[in-house]
């Protein structure tokens, strides 16, 4: 793990995972420096990756004098949708976060089909036939896949009311069907960076996506998240809508351009 002061203001530990979306090497397009001691808890940003143990990363960290920008609890409630929903759930589609998958029974009782599941922090990377269940003989399918995923079986299921989104130009192979869909950033309920989520199809925007940062705001003051990522759409009747929540540290940055991001964070932010 290489821990860097970049240009005085904000410490960032970081490792490289070997996925392009989400590395960047900081000493490319930043003054970074190299302390060997901190001696008070330095304001501190992750960036290795998905963390399994954040509570005792955030305990080793403050060890070396360093402070995770986000606490353990912050850090619950950006990455878990049973923490979040309930402060954003009129921005955001119905959802049920529940023990086990229940019986179809209850679904149908709850929803109508089709529906979309996911865990309670991701899908299994954007499968479509895991995450958007047709009717009651593909969910019995999707019961066994979700116990036997690796990604999905140690999450608490999530059901969420389906919304058709407004789609857009490509196709991700193995993936949900690319829609009109952004990324945003937000430091301390500021935007510092937004941009296309679907990276990997041709270049496309929105005339109003000023509406949809509006609503991405919202979410954002209301959770109060110090470092949180908001994913928002825009639907096939023309609504904005956010899809989910994140802690930033662990999100990849997809169309979001990273120097200009940083900049936008150490515009804001002074040891």
């Amino acid at each position: 793990m290489d821990i860097a002061s970049i240009e005085n203001k904000l410490v960032v530990a970081s490792s490289p995972v070997g996925v392009g979306s989400y590395d960047f090497n900081f000493e490319l397009h930043f003054q970074c420096g190299h302390p060997y001691t901190f001696d008070e808890e330095w304001p501190c940003v992750l960036r290795i990756g998905g963390i399994a143990d954040y509570d005792g990363m955030y305990a080793e960290m403050l060890e070396m004098g360093l402070r995770p920008v986000n606490s353990p609890q912050q850090h619950r409630l950006a990455s878990e949708l049973e923490a979040w929903y309930p402060q954003i759930a009129d921005l955001t589609p119905r959802s049920e976060v529940f023990e086990a998958l229940p019986d179809v029974g209850e679904i149908e009782r709850r929803f109508s089909w089709p529906v979309f599941i996911k865990g309670s922090r991701q899908t299994s990377k954007h499968n479509p036939e895991l995450a958007v269940v047709r009717d009651a003989d593909h969910y019995g399918a999707v019961k066994t896949q979700y116990r036997n995923d690796p990604i999905l079986h140690w999450q608490s299921p999530v059901v969420r009311e389906f919304v058709p989104l407004m789609p857009i130009e490509g196709e991700v192979v193995g993936k949900v069907r690319p829609s009109m869909e952004f990324r945003s950033f937000w430091w301390r309920c500021r935007c510092v960076g937004w941009g296309p989520y679907w990276f990997q199809v041709p270049t496309y925007a929105c005339p109003d996506i000023a509406d949809g940062l509006a609503i991405a705001q919202t979410a954002a003051s209301r959770l109060n998240v110090p470092f949180l990522v908001i994913d928002l759409a825009k639907t096939l009747d023309g609504r904005w809508i956010i899809i989910e929540c994140n802690d930033a540290q662990e999100s990849g940055y997809t169309g979001v351009v990273p120097q200009l991001m940083w900049r936008s964070v150490l515009a804001g932010n002074v040891c």
